[in-house]
């Protein structure tokens, strides 16, 4: 495309000198102008097609894609929303958000249910989850450009819905990566009961 850009560049040069010359001296105008709008059309067409403009574009959206990406070490982390469970007993209802909340939070890690305490158990998987999840432990003050805000905003709405299937009294933990007994965060009927991040 570069070639028809500077072929069309200097044919629109010549054309126009051209034309200027041809309505001087013989005052013909009409072969002179169809060679410039040619010549033009050929350079607006190249420069258009030049790879800079679609590499530009494309490294414009990956830049783009990479910030969104980049927001939150969390950000893959949020509920896709608990499903009403009508007509069902309540350790049904209670299986059925167990496995809803599974596939919710899959990239996660796993989740198990306690039914004596009633809570929703996340636990980290071993990898970035866990790594992000233990320096927001070790190093309270990077919580937010870690992204912690976000996963504690997910985990509490998360706890909101709980409330409106299964009624009042059900919690979501998650637990430390390090110590599967230990919560660092856990929300409750729609509010937050506990933090190790402060």
């Amino acid at each position: 495309m570069i070639l028809l850009v500077v072929f069309g560049g200097l044919m629109l040069i010549l054309g126009f000198f051209y034309l200027v010359n041809s309505w001087q001296q013989y005052r013909e105008w009409k072969w002179a102008t169809f060679i410039v709008l040619v010549s033009l059309a050929a350079t607006v067409y190249g420069a258009i097609n030049l790879p800079y403009w679609h590499h530009h574009s494309q490294s414009q959206q990956t830049t783009q894609q990479t910030k969104n990406a980049d927001r939150s070490s969390f950000s893959s982390f949020s509920n896709n929303g608990l499903q009403s469970q009508n007509g069902q007993t309540q350790e049904n209802k209670e299986m059925a958000v167990l496995r809803q909340m599974q596939k919710a939070y899959t990239k996660m890690g796993s989740v198990s249910f306690d039914s004596d305490s009633k809570t929703f158990k996340i636990q980290p998987k071993d990898g970035d989850e866990s790594k992000a999840i233990t320096y927001v432990i070790q190093n309270p003050s990077q919580a937010d450009q870690a992204g912690w805000p976000n996963l504690t905003k997910s985990l509490v709405s998360t706890s909101k819905q709980l409330k409106k299937v299964l009624g009042s009294g059900y919690s979501v933990s998650l637990m430390n990566p390090d110590d599967s007994n230990a919560a660092v965060f856990t929300a409750k009927d729609g509010q937050q009961t506990y933090t190790a991040v402060k």
